[in-house]
C-alpha cells in the first residue's frame, strides 16, 4: 500500500509550487498597496512633511525647513 505514487507526488509538487508563487505575488502587492495608502493618509492628515515638485510628492526630512508646503 504505497500512498505516494508518481501521480500523487506530481500533484503535491504542483500544489505547493502554485501556493508559494501565489503567496509571493499577493504579499508583494499587498505590501506595496499598504505602504502607499499609509503614506497617502499621513500626507493628507498633515503628519508627514512634503512638497510637490512637478506633480510628484517629495517627502522631506523632519528637520528640513526648506519648504513647509502641505
Amino acid at each position: 500500500m504505497t500512498f505516494f505514487t508518481a501521480n500523487i507526488l506530481w500533484l503535491l509538487f504542483a500544489y505547493v509550487s502554485g501556493s508559494v508563487f501565489t503567496g509571493f505575488v499577493f504579499y508583494k502587492s499587498g505590501t506595496r498597496n499598504g505602504i502607499e495608502s499609509t503614506i497617502d493618509n499621513l500626507v493628507s492628515q498633515g503628519f508627514l512633511r512634503h512638497k510637490r515638485v512637478n506633480g510628484e510628492i517629495e517627502i522631506l526630512k523632519w528637520n528640513d525647513s526648506a519648504s513647509e508646503e502641505a
